[in-house]
C-alpha cells in the first residue's frame, strides 16, 4: 500500500506543475480571446488565432515587466508570498525551478555528468550533477547525479560514488535537448569529456 501511495504522490508531483501551468495559460488565453475578441467582432473583424497572439504577447510584456526595478520589487513579493504558502509552495517552486532550469536562468541543472551502470561499464548515462555532498544520508564520497527519463518530465536522482561519474564537457541545455528527446535531437553535436 505504501508503494502505491508513493506512485500516486509521485505522480502528482509529475502532472501537477504541467497542468497547472498549462490551466493558467489557458485561463490568460481565454480572458484576453474573450476581451479582445469581443471588441474586434463589434468591428466587424474576425482574425483568427488572435487569442494565441495575445497571450503569447501578455505573457512576453510580464516577462519585460519582471525585468524592471519596479515592477521586480512587485514580482519578487508575489514570489516571496507564494513561497510561503503551504501546498502552493510545492507546485509553486516546482513550476518555477523547472522553467528556470529549461531557460538557463541559473545552473540548477548541474554538471553534464556520465556515470557508468553497475555491472556492465560499456552502458553509460548520462545526468545532472545536482550535489557534490550527499554526507547528510551517510554516505561519504557518493555525489548526486539526477538522471531524466526520456520524452517525459520525470527522472531519478541517484546517488553514486564519485569515482563511477565522469564530467562531460558539454552545456546543459545541450545535454537536455538530448536526454529529453530520447537522443533524436542533438546527436550531431559533439558530445566530449572533460
Amino acid at each position: 500500500m505504501k508503494k502505491l501511495f508513493s506512485y500516486f504522490l509521485q505522480g502528482i508531483l509529475t502532472f501537477l506543475p504541467v497542468a497547472l501551468t498549462l490551466y493558467i495559460v489557458v485561463a490568460i488565453f481565454k480572458i484576453t480571446d474573450g476581451i479582445i475578441g469581443k471588441y474586434f467582432i463589434r468591428l466587424g473583424i474576425n482574425i483568427p488565432g488572435l487569442g494565441i497572439l495575445t497571450t503569447l504577447i501578455l505573457i512576453t510584456i510580464v516577462g519585460i515587466l519582471s525585468n524592471w526595478f519596479l515592477s521586480r520589487r512587485v514580482f519578487d513579493y508575489i514570489d516571496r508570498i507564494f513561497g510561503r504558502t503551504p501546498l502552493i509552495k510545492l507546485v509553486y517552486n516546482i513550476i518555477k525551478d523547472t522553467v528556470n532550469a529549461l531557460l538557463g536562468n541559473k545552473n540548477y541543472l548541474g554538471k553534464v555528468v556520465m556515470i557508468s551502470l553497475p555491472g556492465d561499464e560499456k552502458v553509460k548515462i548520462l545526468g545532472f550533477l545536482t550535489a557534490e555532498e550527499v554526507e547528510s544520508f551517510g554516505l561519504k564520497d557518493y555525489v548526486a547525479v539526477y538522471v531524466m527519463q526520456s520524452m517525459q518530465w520525470a527522472g531519478f536522482t541517484l546517488l553514486v560514488p564519485r569515482e563511477r561519474v565522469e564530467l562531460l564537457d558539454v552545456k546543459a541545455e545541450q545535454a537536455l535537448q538530448f536526454i529529453v528527446s530520447a537522443g533524436i535531437t542533438g546527436k550531431d553535436k559533439n558530445i566530449g569529456h572533460s
